[in-house]
């Protein structure tokens, strides 16, 4: 399908697997427990849609944009990584593992990230202003240059990921030397 707007509909349980979408337009949606797997969505938004539990193993997601959704347990590791480019915007994500993936300059701006896995995660560059990080995992992660400005809730070993030029503000950028075992006075 191309260029289609899909607004309020209940896609609960349903399978995409080899489905193509292009161009499309999803809005207040629900895709509760669905199977994106071998399903390919290009240039595509999602706003408003509640994504949780999805199956996005060998799913095809290049240039895809998600606003204001709601994710929750999905394994972004799974997907088909050669087609692979998305960002996120005020949303919440919760429990979703994007560990292995190359995310160069992905947004996730103004988004709540719960208890995500980043493991051996390229994201030079990445923009995480004014995100919540709350339980995320950074591990052997390439940060250089990502912008954490106004974000909260991080635990960033400075030790274990790469955090060259990466932008942090006061005071919430005290955090980076929990790891050190130092009192700060």
């Amino acid at each position: 399908m191309e260029n289609q707007t899909f607004k309020g509909k209940d896609y609960t349980k349903t399978t995409f697997a080899d489905c193509k979408f292009s161009e499309c337009h999803f809005e207040d949606c629900l895709f509760v427990e669905s199977r994106f797997s071998g399903g390919e969505f290009a240039f595509c938004t999602f706003k408003n849609c509640n994504l949780s539990l999805v199956n996005f193993e060998r799913a095809r997601l290049q240039e895809i944009t998600f606003q204001g959704c709601k994710i929750v347990g999905a394994n972004f590791h799974l997907v088909e990584k050669r087609l692979f480019s998305m960002g996120f915007k005020e949303s919440i994500l919760q429990s979703c593992n994007f560990s292995h993936l190359k995310m160069k300059k992905m947004s996730f701006e103004g988004s709540k990230l719960k208890e995500c896995d980043f493991k051996e995660t390229l994201l030079s560059e990445g923009n995480f202003k004014r995100c919540d990080l709350e339980g995320t995992l950074f591990h052997q992660c390439d940060l250089k240059g990502a912008d954490f400005r106004e974000a909260v809730n991080y635990m960033i070993d400075p030790q274990v990921n790469q955090i060259k030029k990466a932008k942090f503000s006061i005071p919430e950028a005290f955090s980076l030397l929990k790891g050190f075992d130092i009192t700060l006075d």
